[in-house]
């Protein structure tokens, strides 16, 4: 036997009319609260791509306007005070990047945004002079296995 929704309510004591608007706010309240959570996620996600782009931008604005060609020699950067600046910032960009890369391995950051950083990091590790700092930066820095073979595999190795 079928009843109509506007028979079922007619037929409900005050009890149950209670029962129905408590559960109904209460549906509405997690529905809300589900919004809210991935409005806040999605809000923490941008300001943290944000944050990592400043960074960025601050690390390449303090490199010599040479450094991605293909002749370009660390060494050979006079005087001596520029040269160790520049091997600050190649140490702060590596650095960045195995932050990114830990962030990305503990699922902080989603595949979509890391694809966009890690193609950023192949460009950048296929250049002589991140190779250079590399081979110095790896010698006094621990970045574990996982990031240093990750580093050697997109260019920095080769």
């Amino acid at each position: 036997m079928c009843i109509s929704i506007t028979e079922w309510i007619n037929g409900l004591d005050s009890g149950g009319i209670g029962n129905l608007i408590s559960s109904a706010t209460a549906l509405v309240a997690i529905a809300g609260l589900i919004y809210q959570s991935h409005a806040t996620r999605k809000q923490i996600k941008l300001q943290n791509f944000i944050e990592y782009t400043k960074r960025y931008q601050e690390i390449i604005l303090n490199f010599p306007e040479g450094i991605n060609r293909g002749d370009f020699v660390i060494k050979e950067i006079s005087p001596k005070p520029e040269q160790d600046k520049t091997m600050r910032y190649m140490r702060a960009y590596i650095d960045l990047c195995f932050e990114e890369h830990t962030l990305h391995k503990k699922g902080f950051i989603d595949d979509d945004l890391w694809s966009i950083w890690e193609g950023g990091m192949k460009a950048a590790f296929s250049k002589p002079a991140f190779k250079q700092a590399w081979k110095a930066i790896r010698e006094d820095t621990e970045f574990g296995k996982e990031f240093k073979a990750f580093a050697d595999h997109h260019g920095l190795e080769r």
